[in-house]
């Protein structure tokens, strides 16, 4: 996930410029009310060293205030858990998982419907860039979420899902889970449309992930850094270096008609190398997070208590 910095800070601020005002605008025809939110509350910085490149978030829904994080590629099989001030409170080891290059996670129900966290060892930059031999195959870990709040150094044995893509290798930075259990992952590209792929709830098996949609981001921001779909499964923030959409389901309609959609863009703290979101577990806000030293764990709310993802 590393990315070559802008030559001079100063560059950075002015490709920041041409996106749109960090505030919530509406780019579809929802009602107002539901796109207004909170301004982004810094709740803490992640002050430790063991998290030094926060590369994935998602909030745990068995215990609300509680985080599941981890690094770029360099680290090990390792997930942080670190609460509402951005304290590391617990460090789970994935025994026998590969930790190639983590890029996202995500919290949802296993097969057997048991609240479960997703690792996501998909990153293949070689892929997108050409810049050596792509990865024939990628891995998705999962683990049940632990039934007490976890603190202090834990070891959990992963399930491990080996996919492989029904085309060429793509490079991966954002998975997710639905309320059945099916994973996503949508593709990072540098140009073009992002292809969105699916997989049955994951088991220990290989499979070949099925194409289901594409989705177009703005021009200037185009790299897919992370998503998260909400709990309710209708409504999906995908992240980029520049912005954070909103891609909201009408009932049961697939994907690709949701993601043809003009979507909502969301509220954002300024980060320089945005890397990570996740839905609360009400539905009822976000929080993000960039890569680097020290991030900066930001909520934003929904304004309207009628209003919920």
């Amino acid at each position: 996930m590393r990315v070559a910095l802008c030559a001079a800070l100063a560059a950075c601020e002015a490709d920041r410029a041409t996106e749109p005002d960090a505030s919530s605008t509406l780019e579809d025809a929802r009602a107002p009310d539901c796109a207004a939110t909170s301004a982004p509350t810094v709740l803490g910085r992640v002050d430790d060293a063991r998290l030094a490149e926060l590369s994935g978030l998602a909030a745990s829904r068995l215990h609300p205030g509680l985080f599941y994080a981890h690094n770029d590629s360099g680290d090990g099989p390792h997930v942080y858990v670190i609460d509402a001030s951005a304290r590391v409170v617990a460090t789970i080891t994935l025994t026998g998982a590969s930790s190639v290059d983590w890029e996202d996670i995500a919290v949802g129900p296993a097969a057997d419907g048991a609240p479960s966290v997703f690792v996501g060892d998909v990153g293949d930059n070689a892929a997108r860039d050409g810049s050596g031999a792509p990865r024939a195959e990628v891995r998705v870990h999962h683990f049940p979420e632990p039934s007490v709040p976890p603190s202090g150094a834990i070891e959990l044995t992963a399930t491990t899902t080996t996919l492989t893509y029904p085309g060429a290798p793509h490079d991966c930075e954002a998975i997710f889970v639905d309320p059945e259990g099916a994973l996503f992952l949508l593709s990072k590209e540098d140009e073009g449309p992002s292809t969105l792929f699916r997989t049955p709830a994951p088991d220990a098996t290989s499979r070949v992930l099925e194409e289901i949609a594409t989705v177009t981001l703005a021009p200037g921001s185009a790299s897919a850094t992370a998503a998260d779909l909400s709990p309710s499964g209708r409504s999906l923030l995908v992240r980029s270096y520049g912005a954070l959409r909103l891609f909201t389901r009408e009932g049961s309609e697939p994907w690709s008609d949701a993601l043809a959609r003009a979507p909502l863009r969301m509220r954002t703290q300024p980060e320089l190398q945005s890397e990570a979101v996740a839905w609360l577990p009400d539905g009822r806000g976000y929080v993000t997070a960039p890569e680097g030293a020290m991030p900066a764990l930001a909520r934003v709310d929904l304004l309207d208590p009628a209003c919920t993802y």
